[in-house]
């Protein structure tokens, strides 16, 4: 047999594995810029839309959010020391090692409360002779039935963010787990989430950003106020939580490419806070 049928059957070989390979369910995926957010104190966010050609998209933003004031106009209150963000049930913010040039780089750090804030739920449950009653609860108490209310639909990730602006929410644990999964899974989507940027520590493993996300390593707040992970590490909240005192996250890491699922923290931790738009 000739070179060149030789050279013919290959390419003939190529195109059907290519075929193949298109005919078993991959997708394209495509990067583009989002049209940005605005919190109510006027800083702007730019965003990121990634889709695939199954129809599927978010839309994310690209930087962790800086806001000190809730979307109805009142403040978040800052927590510096130890003993006031441990202590703390409320809604509250800090910055990094209490300092705030960093928050430029790396937004501020909030704690589960903050995502919340002082939302209230109106419930009903029945008394003991078969009265039906309301009665006003936080969301927390919500969650964890007290009085021995009996729960209907309304839960945490059903409540509008009082920290999101209009048409904007915390992510849920699925939102992130989707994204991942366009990305190419666990195991190489963290490196596609990651800004190539000095301020990840060496050796930043599989950093391309190829995604836009552009994850900073800003580190955490423990719930006994100290602060690890700086250009170690970005951790970013999602809206659900995990038994009664503990919350899901996210975790990008500048030793791995991967990203940790069901990687949880205290309600009373101090994380990032990325928002993704509301379809």
């Amino acid at each position: 047999m000739g070179y060149k049928n030789k050279f013919t059957i290959s390419l003939i070989i190529i195109l059907i594995i290519s075929s193949c390979n298109k005919n078993n369910g991959e997708t394209n995926v495509s990067f583009s810029e989002g049209g940005g957010l605005t919190d109510i104190e006027g800083t702007t966010y730019p965003s990121v839309i990634i889709e695939n050609d199954n129809g599927w998209s978010q839309e994310w933003m690209k930087v962790n959010l800086k806001t000190a004031t809730y979307n109805d106009g009142s403040p978040i209150a800052q927590a510096m020391s130890d003993v006031t963000w441990t202590n703390n049930e409320d809604g509250a913010w800090c910055y990094y090692n209490n300092d705030p040039q960093f928050e430029e780089n790396y937004g501020k750090l909030y704690n589960w409360y903050a995502l919340t804030g002082d939302t209230i739920v109106t419930m009903t449950f029945n008394t003991k002779n078969g009265d039906e009653n309301f009665y006003n609860i936080s969301v927390d108490d919500y969650n964890q039935s007290v009085h021995g209310a009996i729960k209907d639909t309304i839960y945490t990730d059903s409540i509008s963010c009082k920290i999101c602006p209009d048409g904007w929410r915390v992510p849920y644990e699925e939102d992130w787990i989707d994204l991942i999964m366009v990305l190419g899974y666990a195991n190489v989507a963290g490196g596609k989430m990651k800004d190539t940027s000095s301020l990840w520590e060496s050796p930043n493993f599989g950093a391309t950003n190829e995604s836009g996300f552009s994850g900073l390593p800003g580190g955490i707040r423990n719930a006994d106020g100290s602060f690890l992970y700086l250009g170690q590490m970005g951790r970013w909240w999602c809206f659900e939580e995990v038994y009664e005192d503990f919350v899901h996250s996210r975790p990008l890491m500048h030793d791995a490419e991967t990203t940790l699922n069901h990687y949880v923290i205290e309600k009373e931790g101090g994380l990032s806070v990325r928002l993704i738009k509301i379809k």
